[in-house]
């Protein structure tokens, strides 16, 4: 199979000028706030020479890496020439391409386009190509030469046409189209998902990075110095410019929740996921059900009290799984009792088990030690350093120690015929869903101390984009290790005797 080498769209070039702009804008701000500071007349003339030349070269670059690429499918891969000074080639085999997903962002929106990612197995954190513009009936051709030709031509037999015998048409029975398994997340949902999200953290930090960074043309130790005694005899306006930046973060983070998952759909086509979300940058995600590792449920502080939790699958080579610790969203939001019923719906080959194993109560004590030791190491020096107030720092004690009790009872595991499933918590409580032939290894671990209580620590690995990931649950029986080991090495004992 050969196709005729083609360009992407020329709004490849205004997408790799911005991209250019926004890897150099750094620089770009330091040569703005300094350049201009230079003078007037003939250093402002070089000043605004240099700037001209300098966009101009950008965009010359843009034209230029434009013109020479070029991509074709040629037995069975897919084969792409670039590069301005030095040709390169690259050629991506079609039985390594595992995915192939499309987003739209402003300016591929505005040219009716799409940007194709192409992801392989084993790839590591960029996808392995990139199509920034082409249309989107260009993308659907290389969808379906590259991800569905192959399978489909395995299927056909000698004297058989592809989808099978074609009757006569008086004979061809009246199947009515079935419906799509489909879930929508609604803005109600996100509006939700934002609120108890832990985005606020990851805004205020940017919030106070991005303000330290003026410190040379905001005047903050005048400002200190003139309101330095209003702000040391008035706690009420303290804590209203705590309140106000935390609460302005807060809305920051649910604003930029919607905007990325806004319009989130997921709808199940065959044996694929087909994932959708975004406002200002559209995404659509492929993950096929082959490729899934491992289903993951978590809760978090926020959100298991009101017995919501958010669906996460682990699958290997999507371009999809860098958003939540390398892991891509299937559901925001779900209530707790609504997980099973849609589990079965779009992954039907990994169910919640009924009767979970908890961890036996001597394992108890040792989770405790483990959160409240470090915490009261801590709140000694305050109390001693900064009395009376430094006392209430053994809170944070009674904190650990709720954190430790709930580890404790959150951890726990339950085995079926074909599926592990582990529940553990670090700040949020996450379940775990794996099949047996995904585990890539399972250990069983023991310290000196656990050998003393009897007690295991077991972890499943498995594989995914970036090499691997790890579950483990602390503490468990050790007589329920070995049993979990023996039920992963079963089959493997007997084709040894075999």
């Amino acid at each position: 199979m050969m196709s005729e080498k083609k360009r992407m769209h020329p709004a490849a070039i205004v997408v790799a000028f911005f991209k250019q702009l926004r890897e150099l804008l750094f620089p770009i701000i330091i040569f703005v706030f300094f350049g201009s500071s230079s003078g007037e007349g003939f250093f402002g003339i070089i000043y605004i020479m240099v700037m001209v030349l300098w966009l101009a070269g950008l965009i010359g670059v843009g034209v230029i890496s434009w013109y020479r690429f070029y991509y074709w499918i040629e037995d069975g891969e897919l084969r792409m020439e670039y590069g301005v000074f030095v040709r390169k080639r690259r050629f991506i085999p079609q039985e390594r391409i595992q995915t192939l997903d499309t987003s739209e962002g402003i300016i591929q929106r505005m040219f009716g386009l799409v940007k194709v990612q192409i992801e392989t197995a084993g790839g590591g954190a960029e996808a392995e190509a990139s199509l920034t513009a082409v249309t989107k009936e260009e993308a659907s051709r290389l969808r379906e030469a590259l991800l569905y030709h192959k399978n489909k031509a395995e299927t056909v037999e000698e004297g058989f046409e592809l989808y099978g015998p074609r009757l006569p048409i008086q004979q061809e029975p009246d199947i009515q189209p079935t419906e799509k398994p489909t879930y929508h997340a609604s803005w109600k949902t996100l509006f939700i998902v934002g609120t108890t999200s832990g985005g606020i953290g990851v805004v205020l930090s940017a919030v106070i990075a991005f303000t330290s960074q003026f410190d040379q043309f905001v005047p903050y130790d005048d400002i200190v110095d003139r309101f330095g005694m209003v702000l040391q005899t008035s706690v009420y306006l303290i804590a209203s410019i705590i309140f106000i930046v935390l609460f302005l973060s807060w809305l920051i983070s649910i604003v930029m929740t919607m905007f990325k998952y806004g319009n989130f759909t997921v709808v199940k086509q065959d044996e694929e996921l087909l994932i959708s979300r975004g406002i200002i940058e559209k995404r659509q995600l492929t993950i096929s059900l082959k490729r899934i590792q491992a289903i993951r449920i978590s809760q978090n502080l926020l959100r298991q009290p009101f017995g919501y939790a958010t669906v996460y699958v682990e699958s290997a080579g999507s371009s999809g799984g860098k958003e939540s610790d390398f892991s891509t969203i299937l559901f925001p939001l779900l209530k707790v009792s609504e997980v099973e019923a849609h589990l079965k719906e779009f992954v039907p080959s990994y169910l919640l088990s009924p009767a979970v194993q908890g961890l036996p109560r001597r394992s108890m004590a040792r989770y405790l030690i483990r959160m409240m030791v470090p915490a009261t190491l801590l709140s000694i020096p305050f109390a001693y350093f900064f009395q009376p107030y430094g006392y209430l720092a053994f809170l944070s004690v009674a904190i650990a120690g709720l954190l430790g009790y709930s580890q404790y009872k959150a951890a726990g595991w339950a085995v079926g015929k074909e599926q592990l499933q582990l529940s553990y918590r670090h700040l949020s409580k996450n379940t775990v869903l794996v099949r047996k032939k995904r585990i890539q290894s399972f250990e069983l671990r023991e310290s000196f101390f656990q050998g003393k209580r009897k007690l295991f620590t077991i972890k499943a690995a498995i594989k995914t984009g970036l090499g691997g990931k790890n579950f483990q649950v602390v503490d468990v029986e050790q007589n329920d290790g070995e049993r979990i080991y023996e039920w992963y090495s079963y089959e493997k004992k007997q084709g040894d005797v075999m």
